[in-house]
């Protein structure tokens, strides 16, 4: 399994907070199911402590399986995203000790 690093940025039309608000609850119960592969997440905060995106660290055997992962997550299926980044990582600092080592 490789770690990959999620960072997602809400859409900018005014609707994300609509979007979040309607479909956190639907969020929340789908990524239940990757509870042991989620190895950190929440979402990103603007200035005034508001939604505005998110950050997950997701244990997966190949970029495309986080693409899938997110492709059924409620938030994307109503559009809540504008950028979604995901990149290979390697966590080094502060090393959970679950993980194998380097």
């Amino acid at each position: 399994m490789t770690l990959f690093a999620v960072y997602r940025l809400d859409r900018t039309d005014g609707q994300a907070a609509e979007i979040r608000a309607e479909t956190r609850p639907a969020h929340r119960d789908y990524m239940q199911r990757f509870q042991g592969r989620v190895r950190c997440g929440g979402p990103l905060l603007d200035p005034a402590g508001e939604g505005c995106g998110g950050f997950m660290l997701i244990e997966a055997e190949d970029e495309a399986e986080v693409r899938e992962i997110l492709r059924n997550d409620p938030f994307e299926q109503a559009g809540l995203s504008g950028r979604i980044e995901i990149h290979a990582f390697r966590w080094q600092t502060n090393r959970p000790a679950d993980m194998p080592p380097l």
